[in-house]
């Protein structure tokens, strides 16, 4: 009679047992996992791909803003990359975690950019930030990164992801180093910044998680705030990349171009509240060949591609183009492609000149969130047959 409470007693151990056991993503086991579609990547050339992760829990918004104030920067830096003596293109990807206000189920992650080259569309993202408390799971966003990016599978170009936070790196039902690994098989590099003491980010994983990653382990200040240098050049740049904004032709359907065209300028003014170092930078950027977008801008889609003025159907045009032939559309076009890059050689002139007047003034050794980006894909994009020198 004791046999059948017996039976009962194995089933329950083996019932425990079982639920004991962690239940991982299927992504942990890639023979489960079939690749969406839409992860096929189309690649221009030489390029660099960044993926910011940001903790945006309560005590985050001092990292924010450093996000916000110092995205131009990095890029401005990024962009001086050359392969094969071919300009870089970059493209940055944007998730947040650790939001209460996201649901569990969901990590208290989201992503709020995919990688793109389309910079506005990362600082449009950076600027609808805000804090609220929650659980840190790095383990989680870094995996949600590796599946839901569409990340390169070229051997030339280089696949960094950035992680930012303060709380233990190994919370979550992800454990850090399975994700890592996953990341490492598509070739990425995971490097991690701890937001406060250096000593104490050892303790809470975020060097073990960097040395996974085959990455740099950094912590800085995230509440600091840089000290704006105002140089000689600073509003003649400003005026230029006003100028620049004219030289822009939104296409595609007439919302997305107008949403586009506005986007520009709501950009330069997020900026330009935050400082006017911020709203310099952003305009330097503009100088730049990876401030373009062949989806939505004519002039660069033309440049990239000539054969677009045959393929584009009159109700794509910019308004400013309905009811012209595509011979005044050609020259109008080829008009703003060269005004624009007189321009922007005038800009990239006062850049070289603001640059050494800045590394007179500035002090060495700051510990930001940008100082740490720029030093970390400068150091990996070398080591990975990248030149930062002049072409």
């Amino acid at each position: 009679m004791k046999i059948i409470p017996t039976f009962i007693a194995i089933g329950m151990a083996s019932v425990a047992l079982l639920a004991s056991k962690p239940v991982l993503p299927d992504i942990l086991n890639p023979h489960k996992v079939t690749k969406p579609s839409h992860h096929i990547y189309h690649r221009y050339g030489p390029t660099i791909q960044i993926g910011i992760l940001l903790d945006t829990s309560g005590s985050m918004q001092g990292l924010i803003e450093q996000a916000k104030d110092q995205l131009w920067m990095i890029v401005n830096e990024v962009a001086k990359a050359n392969r094969y003596h071919r300009d870089v293109h970059i493209e940055v990807g944007l998730f947040e975690y650790g939001k209460s206000s996201i649901p569990r189920y969901k990590g208290y992650l989201r992503m709020l950019s995919p990688l793109t080259t389309d910079l506005d569309r990362v600082s449009e993202a950076l600027f609808r930030l805000r804090t609220n408390g929650g659980e840190e799971y790095a383990g989680r966003v870094i995996l949600e990164s590796v599946e839901r990016f569409r990340w390169s599978h070229h051997r030339d170009d280089l696949k960094i992801l950035i992680i930012a936070g303060n709380e233990s790196f190994a919370q979550g039902d992800v454990p850090y180093r399975a994700a890592i690994r996953e990341a490492r098989r598509e070739g990425i590099i995971v490097n991690t910044i701890f937001c406060g003491n250096r000593r104490e980010g050892r303790r809470l994983y975020w060097a073990d998680g960097a040395r996974v990653g085959g990455g740099k382990y950094f912590n800085i200040d995230h509440n600091y705030r840089r000290v704006d240098i105002s140089t000689p050049y600073d509003d003649e740049i400003i005026a230029l990349g006003k100028q620049l904004n004219k030289t822009y032709l939104s296409y595609g359907k007439k919302s997305v171009r107008k949403a586009k065209t506005v986007n520009v300028y709501k950009q330069d003014a997020n900026s330009r509240g935050l400082s006017k170092t911020s709203y310099v930078e952003r305009n330097l950027v503009k100088s730049k060949r990876q401030y373009r977008s062949a989806s939505s801008d004519l002039v660069s889609a033309y440049a990239q591609d000539s054969r677009i003025l045959q393929k584009i159907s009159s109700d794509r045009l910019p308004d400013r183009l309905h009811g012209k032939s595509r011979q005044e559309i050609k020259r109008i076009i080829e008009e703003k492609k060269v005004k624009r890059e007189k321009l922007q050689k005038r800009i990239r002139k006062l850049e070289s000149k603001r640059a050494a007047y800045i590394a007179k003034k500035s002090k060495k050794g700051e510990k930001n969130l940008g100082a740490a980006i720029i030093k970390t894909i400068k150091e990996q994009a070398k080591t990975h047959g990248y030149s930062f020198e002049k072409q």
